[in-house]
């Protein structure tokens, strides 16, 4: 009896981004081309299967958290609700967070005791005369019910 669970990665070595390529190790399921790679392989279609899951998690559990519908769909085009959603994840949004979590400290950092109002960032880019409003998933769910809740 073989165990076949373990091996080298059988991703595309040419394109693969990993220094030692290929590495040995526990092997995954096999893909449509029936190559079994391992966890952390470099290979672009490793990768961008790697991307697209993580993104597909984080948009669920935004939908989730915003009670909007359209929950068999990936596409958050297709979802319900009062507005468009467009869900971005990743190190493509490292320096929006980044901006954010500094303007929240300094606010913070300058509030009233008992100020219980919500945070929201306005971003003003230059050359442009509408801002970009920042908020917390978790403060604008909770403003939304606030705001749809028949009173």
């Amino acid at each position: 009896m073989t165990d076949d669970r373990k091996g080298y990665c059988q991703g595309n070595q040419e394109k693969c981004s990993v220094a030692g390529c290929p590495l040995f190790g526990t092997l995954g399921r096999a893909d449509r081309q029936g190559k079994r790679r391992i966890r952390g392989c470099g290979d672009p279609s490793a990768r961008g299967r790697r991307n697209r899951t993580k993104g597909d998690s984080k948009a669920r559990r935004a939908r989730k958290k915003l009670g909007l519908g359209g929950h068999l769909t990936r596409h958050e085009e297709n979802w319900g609700g009062y507005f468009r959603t467009e869900v971005k994840a990743g190190i493509q949004v490292g320096p929006i967070a980044t901006r954010f979590q500094l303007a929240k400290g300094q606010s913070d950092a300058a509030k009233a005791l008992g100020d219980i109002r919500p945070f929201i960032m306005v971003a003003m880019p230059d050359g442009t005369t509408d801002g970009i409003v920042l908020m917390s998933l978790s403060e604008f769910s909770e403003l939304v019910t606030l705001l749809t809740t028949p009173q």
